[in-house]
């Protein structure tokens, strides 16, 4: 019994359940190995507890928020009434959509220069802005989307070629008319750009516009007749 109490103050729990398992033989029908086996159990329990603790923490403060969420759902499958773990879970499920929600925009920074996602990025990056828990991933996520905002507000000149018979319109902007050429200021993004004719089929011109992008003049005219 004195092994195995033993090595439970040094933390060595299966050392101590073995010791206490022999005991059980040793002294059949007395209830103190059993009482040694469940203080090994509750051992190994709050063990459990304390080492995904720690990696929760430590995943805490790298900033792998899916990582953390997972390892809190493990903590309260080991043990429902943690209150630390159910706060870090949605700590950690806050932190992690937010995280989705950038990487998103990131991606995709052409759809910045739509209104609605341009509006809707600004309030995020106001709120990050005002966050005092900061870590360096969501500083470098802030400042890429803070970047790409100032791109996506900033107008390039593209040039429009036609016939001067050709009716012209770029759809989200309008209709441009007829001309021979014609410059337009759009912020970047994917365009969509439509020429119709009397007698002839309509023509249909996507482009994109991005500073990134070295911009040929976009040919919209009507030449096949129907």
């Amino acid at each position: 019994m004195t092994e195995g109490f033993d090595a439970i103050a040094v933390g060595d729990f299966l050392a101590a359940r073995a010791a206490f398992r022999v005991a059980e033989q040793l002294i059949p029908g007395s209830s103190e190995p059993a009482d040694g086996l469940l203080q090994v159990d509750q051992g190994l329990h709050l063990e459990d507890i304390n080492t995904l603790e720690r990696e929760a923490l430590a995943l805490e403060r790298d900033e792998h928020w899916d990582a953390v969420v997972q390892t809190y759902e493990e903590l309260l499958k080991v043990d429902g009434t943690l209150s630390f773990a159910r706060e870090g879970l949605l700590r950690a499920r806050e932190m992690s959509a937010l995280h989705a929600r950038l990487d998103k925009l990131i991606a995709e920074p052409d759809r910045l220069s739509v209104p609605s996602v341009m509006q809707d990025a600004t309030t995020l990056l106001v709120s990050i802005t005002t966050r005092p828990d900061v870590g360096q991933r969501l500083a470098e996520q802030r400042d890429e989307l803070s970047r790409l905002l100032k791109r996506a507000a900033t107008p390039l000149t593209i040039a429009l070629l036609s016939d001067n018979v050709t009716e012209v319109m770029i759809y989200r902007i309008g209709r441009l008319g007829n001309f021979m050429r014609k410059e337009v200021s759009l912020r970047p993004g994917t365009y969509v750009a439509v020429g119709s004719r009397p007698g002839f089929r309509d023509v249909r011109r996507e482009f994109r516009v991005a500073p990134e992008v070295e911009m040929q003049p976009v040919v919209v005219q009507c030449e096949e007749p129907i």
